[in-house]
């Protein structure tokens, strides 16, 4: 692929001086495509010196058929070069969930090769880089990536118009850059776990294989598993939570992983079942698993609603300080009180990152990081997930009442379970964080043990210390980045 040292694109500013070396830029092979541009990086890890190159550009998504472009989605990769006939490296896609974020968390907190601090960009010195080459993907209306016209953009913005651009994506990006040969890891976290999810399941279909899915903080999507599964199974991630704010028995709070133990036997033997018959308990019966909730939680027994034995992640939230706003529980960590808050200059420093470090000077608004324009008058603009259309499933009405206590979104369907049924090579990370109110470390391996054996065997779960983004505790991001890395090892092949 010749490379050009001028960008050809509008919205993109010539040549400029990034890190001490220039931005140059890969030139379209089919007219109309925009440049992708290259800048050349070193930086020091825990296991020495690392060179690399960035590619930060955007992938036009095409109909088959007609060869007309629909989209383009916008990526920044990184990629270490290798000597003429050296073993290929691995190659993982990455990306956040939302599902209407752009992919900037897990690229600059936690696997890319540069780590923001604050408002200020480190060496990551245990970049994921080191393991595998990184792609990082903006779903269509996200970041930079946009529809070709208005009118496109509800080809994107559902659950299986998403994973078909993504699967595109994966496909058009490898036959670009020559990279077909490289072992195929998915990364996705969150609702980007779903992504993964079903882009796996259309890749192996078209013979695409993929070496193994990572799913940080999405559980085991497709299990199906029922509306009791998921109310028991958040129990142990609030006993964590009481335990560390220390509202728990003497008794529970004399020995943690004594507790956690206890309080998984009783979710499983005792709770499960309650919920799965709820209708038929006597009063007696709602007295006592009312009681061992509240035991278990740090709540009052008063909270626990007597004709469902549930309390909604909502109310959880909310009512285990008594209900004061100063001191809701976070939802993605339930450590801390109200949202989390970046640091001043946060989006300023990521911006600079993108547009500086990577030289990719487009005059398009980052979404979700900057604001961009909007006639006035006019209509004000609309979320990217208001307009989102969960259509893999049918919403009933029972789903939408889970929905509004606090649950979930719909049930996801086992797409990935189906691609590992036609590749019984294919491997699968899952990871939790203890205290994410939206996940659970227990309920990940007891779906995992409902699958059939040939299946379980190539799920390696983990429970980390830490919430939804897990990787924001220091010695748990040591620790998730070595993980990751060992599981590409072993999932390449030979």
């Amino acid at each position: 692929m010749k490379l050009n040292a001028s960008l050809a694109v509008a919205g993109l500013l010539a040549v400029m001086a990034v890190s001490g070396a220039h931005a140059a830029t890969y030139e379209p092979l089919a007219p109309g495509d925009e440049p992708v541009v290259v800048t050349q990086h070193k930086i020091t890890t825990s296991r020495g010196g690392l060179a690399y190159e960035t590619r930060a550009g955007r992938i036009p998504i095409r109909n088959a058929e007609t060869g007309e472009v629909r989209g383009h989605i916008f990526f920044t990769a990184y990629v270490v070069k290798q000597p003429p006939g050296a073993k290929p490296r691995p190659l993982t896609f990455a990306w956040n969930g939302g599902p209407t974020a752009p992919a900037v968390l897990v690229q600059t907190e936690l696997l890319g090769p540069r780590r923001i601090e604050g408002a200020k960009f480190v060496d990551n010195a245990e970049s994921l880089l080191y393991t595998s080459d990184l792609v990082f993907m903006d779903p269509v209306e996200t970041g930079f990536s946009r529809p070709e016209k208005p009118e496109d953009a509800k080809e994107f913005l559902s659950t299986l118009g998403d994973f078909a651009a993504t699967a595109e994506f994966i496909r058009a990006w490898r036959v670009k850059f020559a990279a077909e040969k490289q072992p195929l890891f998915l990364f996705g976290e969150s609702y980007g776990t779903w992504r993964v999810n079903g882009a796996t399941e259309l890749l192996e279909k078209r013979g695409i294989k993929v070496s193994g899915a990572m799913l940080l903080s999405g559980g085991v999507p497709g299990s199906l598993m029922p509306f009791e599964f998921q109310d028991a199974y958040y129990i142990p991630a609030r006993t964590a939570t009481a335990f560390y704010y220390k509202r728990l028995a003497p008794d529970l709070m004399a020995d943690r992983a004594a507790t956690m133990k206890a309080v998984d036997a009783w979710v499983t033997d005792t709770y499960m079942p309650a919920l799965a018959k709820v209708g038929e308990l006597s009063d007696a019966e709602r007295e006592k698993i009312a009681g061992d909730l509240a035991r278990f939680t740090g709540i009052p027994a008063s909270m626990v609603n007597r004709k469902t034995l549930v309390v909604s992640n909502r109310a959880y939230l909310q009512g285990f300080f008594g209900g004061d706003k100063s001191t809701t529980l976070n939802t993605y960590d339930m450590r801390i009180f109200g949202p989390e808050h970046e640091a001043p200059g946060y989006k300023a420093a990521i911006m600079t990152y993108l547009r500086g470090e990577l030289g990719y000077r487009t005059d398009l608004n980052y979404v979700d990081l900057e604001a961009g324009y909007m006639p006035t008058p006019g209509p004000a603009a609309r979320s990217t997930g208001s307009r989102w259309d969960y259509n893999h499933t049918t919403i009933t009405p029972e789903m939408m009442a889970h929905m509004n206590a606090g649950g979930g979104p719909p049930a996801s369907q086992p797409w990935l379970q189906n691609a590992m049924r036609q590749d019984p090579a294919l491997k699968v990370f899952v990871a939790a964080g203890r205290y994410d109110s939206l996940n659970m470390c227990e309920g990940n391996e007891k779906m995992t043990g409902k699958l059939e054996p040939a299946l379980s065997a190539r799920f390696a779960d983990h429970c980390y210390e830490g919430g939804h983004m897990m990787y924001r505790v220091q010695s748990t991001r040591l620790q998730l980045s070595k993980d990751l890395a060992d599981f590409i090892k072993g999932a390449s092949p030979p």
